[in-house]
């Protein structure tokens, strides 16, 4: 890289690159000091201050005995905000990564992967594990177009929010921004 490359016109490719990081960044929900950071300190919580709880175990996220850490009730949304899934269109095969929506539930509601996110809302009961510290909350997860993609198990009883996400799905920062389709919803949205 030279001295001058500045000066040099940027290529079409680049400025669609720098178009979408930037409604990225604008779109980015981003974690906050938890306002239960005092109720959590007094309460059992994890406080390793690690993406994966240490006393955990099975598979992070998707097992209730190693839950996500999140610092907070409050900063959920900050974490889901996170987690994209892959969409392989059929007519043309171009990939995105879809944003999830979520819903509190219990871990027995008897629904499957695939099943269609129900119309009213689910009764929500969080779990008490022994080895995890705090209650542990159940999510289930959705893709845009309303099908469960899977549950996953948090612990908002925790000093740090993860950067961890569950395996099968994908970390929004570690995707190209122009295969995010929640930038891609927000440009479509300005036009």
């Amino acid at each position: 890289m030279g001295i001058f490359d500045f000066l040099k016109p940027k290529s079409a490719e680049e400025k669609k690159r720098e178009q979408f990081e930037r409604v990225r960044a604008e779109t980015i929900i981003h974690e906050q000091v938890s306002q239960m950071n005092d109720f959590i300190k007094m309460s059992d919580h994890d406080d390793s201050g690690q993406d994966i709880n240490p006393n955990g175990f099975g598979r992070f996220g998707l097992d209730k005995t190693n839950p996500i850490p999140v610092n907070g009730l409050d900063n959920i949304p900050a974490y889901m905000d996170k987690i994209r899934y892959q969409y392989v269109s059929q007519k043309s095969g171009n990939i995105t990564y879809n944003p999830i929506t979520y819903e509190r539930t219990s871990e027995n509601d008897g629904f499957q992967v695939g099943d269609e996110k129900p119309s009213s809302e689910l009764m929500a009961a969080g779990v008490d594990v022994d080895n995890i510290k705090g209650t542990v909350d159940v999510y289930n997860l959705y893709s845009i177009g309303n099908k469960l993609l899977g549950k996953v198990y948090v612990n908002g009883y925790s000093l740090k929010t993860s950067n961890k996400i569950p395996e099968g799905f994908y970390h929004r920062d570690v995707i190209p921004a122009t295969q995010d389709a929640k930038v891609l919803l927000a440009l479509m949205s300005k036009k």
